[in-house]
């Protein structure tokens, strides 16, 4: 698998890192945890293997990162969370007009919290979500896993009640990382999402229904599934209503 230095990847070295070091410690942190991340992360570069140029330019924030997540981790097990799951499987079959939907997740970790609830993480190495998008739908990842896992949903992971939501933000720049919780309702949103989620399903079990290329006026900047369809380009381009553009 040949490098690329794009944010993409960037993220999926540090969600492959992160996955192998929980896998290896989920209970008690060895006193060189920061060591035995690094040495983790050192092996997914050679992986896919990182050019020295890249190498050189990645690897001082993923040290960065490391010391970060290390002492960050270690104030949440000293608060009594406790790993779940990490990069765990999740599904539900819901019963719909068209026929059964099947949703699926593969949340990037959940914790036990010392009250018995379940705490959601999703790790970023790009912008998080705010926490008005997570509960008006636009960012329903969190809420919907949250949903999963108070059904029981998640291999391994018994159901309980959803207690928090969290983005942890891995950067490695000045300020390597910042755990955000989010300050909202997790088992309130859940079910929000997942109501939600099932009007939308009977909504485009209807023929009639359109697929908007753009639903969402705020993420218009960014390419959506289907505007190719809907030849956004061609119609956005100057001239396009027949004018000069002028």
């Amino acid at each position: 698998m040949l490098f690329r230095s794009g944010a993409a990847r960037r993220g999926a070295i540090i969600h492959h890192a992160l996955e192998e070091f929980h896998r290896t410690y989920p209970g008690s942190l060895p006193d060189d945890a920061v060591q035995k991340l690094i040495a983790i992360g050192g092996k997914e570069l050679a992986n896919r293997l990182a050019p020295p140029g890249v190498r050189a330019f990645w690897w001082p924030q993923f040290i960065r990162i490391a010391e970060w997540f290390i002492a960050n981790e270690r104030r949440r097990r000293d608060a009594g969370y406790s790993i779940a799951g990490a990069e765990v499987e999740g599904e539900m079959k819901i019963a719909a007009p068209g026929g059964p939907f099947i949703l699926t997740a593969r949340a990037d970790r959940i914790d036990r919290v010392a009250d018995g609830s379940l705490a959601i993480i999703d790790f970023k190495t790009g912008q998080a979500p705010s926490a008005p998008q997570v509960e008006c739908g636009l960012a329903p990842q969190l809420s919907l896993e949250a949903a999963l896992a108070e059904a029981g949903g998640f291999d391994g992971v018994p159901a309980a009640p959803a207690g928090e939501l969290a983005v942890i933000r891995l950067t490695g720049g000045a300020k390597p990382g910042e755990q955000k919780t989010l300050d909202l309702d997790a088992s309130e949103v859940a079910g929000a999402a997942m109501a939600g989620l099932k009007k939308r399903i009977g909504q485009f079990d209807d023929p009639n229904t359109p697929y908007l290329s753009r639903p969402a006026p705020m993420f218009e900047r960014y390419f959506g599934d289907y505007d190719h369809l809907a030849r956004v380009r061609e119609w956005s381009s100057p001239g396009s209503d027949g004018s000069d553009g002028e």
